[in-house]
């Protein structure tokens, strides 16, 4: 999976003085002992040793306050890691949560048990109703079939990809116009980056989300098509199970070609992704390894 990527932000060192001081301000806990977490292209983030228990610094390079508002909206609803304070560091945004013991998904099997949890937590996520996030940053689409056109015109995203990979994207996408429009008609309050990465196993087999920077209204299918990018790591057994489960706590249920919408729409990612000027040789190999293989499976 993506654990291969490099990092496009640089890790926030903070020292010890720093995190204390942090910590004294929060809680007035006495911090015992950091160590740096390397996960994640962007955020940093420190577990924390404290008198009063374990936490998670993270260090985020963008505003908090959808996180923030996020949060605290769907504790109830959704299995997501306890917010406890914000403020800022080094001109920089961070968070302290509650320190969840376990594992990257990117790193396990999947088994009914996971695929479960992941599930039932995107429909509820995709059930829940933007309206009432007072304060949250809420973005206008501009329709789906326009997207390809915006990033394969970038010069950086065209060069890495060759003439004839672009030329083959291109064909798919004009000859999939019903399917990206029919896209556009689902569409929902969105966690926007639904990976395992993002997502962590506790010790006690629950499964929580996490990193809600990029959350809000958007393509429905644009989740599940992220969970799903790595198509090798699942079997067809767990996308009936994932349909199932989707569909027994959604309000609106999964499309019957929902699975081949997903990968239309996840294969916009890449392409965005490829379009920046950072030279990253791990991160694009496996950018364009993704887009061969999406291509590959519309037999394009």
């Amino acid at each position: 999976m993506d654990e291969c990527w490099e990092r496009s932000i640089p890790f926030v060192k903070l020292s010890l003085e720093e995190i204390k001081q942090v910590f004294k301000n929060f809680n007035e806990s006495e911090v015992f002992n950091t160590r740096e977490i390397h996960t994640g292209c962007r955020n940093s983030h420190y577990q924390v040793m404290t008198s009063k228990g374990q936490y998670l610094l993270r260090i985020s390079c963008n505003n908090h306050r959808n996180e923030e508002i996020v949060s605290e909206a769907l504790q109830e609803m959704v299995s997501v890691p306890r917010l406890f304070d914000t403020g800022n560091i080094k001109q920089k945004n961070y968070l302290i949560y509650e320190y969840i013991e376990g594992d990257s998904l990117q790193s396990i099997e999947f088994d009914n048990e996971i695929i479960y949890q992941v599930a039932k937590n995107l429909a509820m996520i995709h059930q829940f109703d933007i309206n009432q996030l007072v304060g949250f940053e809420k973005m206008n689409l501009p329709p789906f079939h326009t997207w390809f056109d915006l990033f394969l015109d970038n010069e950086y995203t065209s060069r890495r990809l060759g003439n004839n990979m672009v030329n083959r994207i291109k064909k798919l996408v004009h000859e999939s116009q019903n399917q990206l429009r029919e896209i556009d008609k689902h569409q929902s309050f969105i966690h926007c980056d639904y990976r395992p990465a993002n997502m962590i196993l506790d010790n006690k087999g629950r499964v929580y989300i996490v990193d809600w920077e990029y959350s809000g209204l958007g393509h429905t299918l644009a989740d599940v098509g992220q969970f799903f990018r790595y198509d090798e790591c699942f079997q067809e057994r767990d996308m009936l199970h994932f349909e199932l489960t989707y569909n027994q706590y959604a309000k609106v249920l999964l499309p019957p070609n929902w699975y081949n919408l997903a990968k239309l729409r996840d294969l916009i990612n890449p392409l965005q992704m490829l379009g920046t000027k950072q030279n990253l040789p791990h991160k694009f190999k496996d950018l364009l390894n993704i887009i061969n293989n999406t291509l590959n499976y519309f037999k394009y």
